[in-house]
């Protein structure tokens, strides 16, 4: 099920394909085997919990670069922008928990006289992400809970809501019982990943800046032609394309979310140049900014 947002929704970076089935139902599971096919970064409402069962990889959210490997689990905000990659040519199986933010509350009536909310919990702990690297018993505990809760939603017996409720009782049990092994910071990450993350963090910190090649070899101890490739290597697109694809997504969700005026949105993005955000907009979603806006609008109407 891990079609591209390009394929789904014209290239939109926001994941109405996930918002679609949160709509349908506010918890959907789900363990994919076939190779990621996603190109953007995205974001979507309700929260992602993505469980690595099988193979290598690392997952980007907001400005955290995350390994990805058999039995971590990393926790996604709502609305945060995300991206997994993973090894070609290698098996690389996950399961992929979303719930509704909805659900969420109403678990916090449900436990009102203790008032336990788990998204106040979880948003306390870590404000976008965290990811945890699970012991073989966690493992083996998180994997079973995920196929039962899967099949459950699949067949939906008489009563079946019940059986979800178990599941997600169990489901938040662990991952609280989980703080403190968060690896949020000092994961045992190798230096490529720390270097790279390091190189994320700067992009995205500064993506409103007229950025060059220069001024990241001048932050970080590495030649152009490493940097070049590793980066290539661990994200699985080019340092150019990454800002670009930042920029447009951060672009989209300003057109989506405020009515500032196109040039406005272009500048306050990181394209200095008015003639070059149209092109890499319409290159990248088929529509001019204007046409983007009206269409989301119409979306958001139906």
């Amino acid at each position: 099920m891990d079609q591209s947002v390009h394929e789904l929704v014209g290239n939109y970076a926001i994941d109405d394909f996930t918002n679609h089935f949160l709509a349908e139902y506010p918890i959907h599971c789900e363990l994919r085997t076939t190779p990621l096919h996603q190109h953007l970064l995205h974001s979507h409402n309700g929260y992602e919990f993505y469980f690595v069962r099988q193979g290598t990889g690392s997952y980007m959210v907001g400005n955290q670069l995350y390994p990805l490997h058999a039995g971590t689990l990393t926790v996604i905000q709502p609305g945060v922008i995300h991206r997994p990659f993973h090894i070609r040519d290698k098996d690389f199986h996950r399961y992929v928990l979303s719930i509704n933010e909805t659900y969420m509350e109403g678990l916090h009536d449900i436990c009102r006289t203790t008032d336990l909310s788990i998204s106040r919990l979880l948003k306390a702990m870590h404000p976008e992400s965290c990811h945890y690297f699970l012991t073989v018993p966690q493992l083996d505990q998180l994997q079973k809970l995920l196929a039962d809760l899967e099949q459950t939603l699949q067949e939906k017996k008489p009563y079946f809501e019940l059986n979800v409720l178990r599941c997600m009782t169990e489901f938040f049990l662990l991952l609280l019982g989980l703080e403190g092994g968060a690896a949020n910071s000092g994961s045992p990450r190798s230096e490529d990943e720390q270097l790279i993350g390091d190189v994320l963090s700067y992009l995205i910190a500064h993506y409103q800046d007229e950025l060059h090649v220069d001024d990241l070899l001048e932050h970080f101890p590495v030649s152009r032609s490493r940097l070049f490739n590793l980066f290539k290597e661990t994200t699985g697109s080019t340092i150019k394309q990454f800002l670009s694809d930042y920029r447009l997504n951060k672009a989209k969700r300003l057109l989506v979310e405020t009515d500032l005026p196109v040039t406005e949105v272009a500048a306050d993005v990181g394209f200095g140049d008015i003639s070059h955000f149209f092109h890499v907009f319409k290159k990248g979603t088929s529509h001019t900014p204007k046409q983007y806006r009206k269409e989301a609008v119409r979306r958001q109407r139906d």
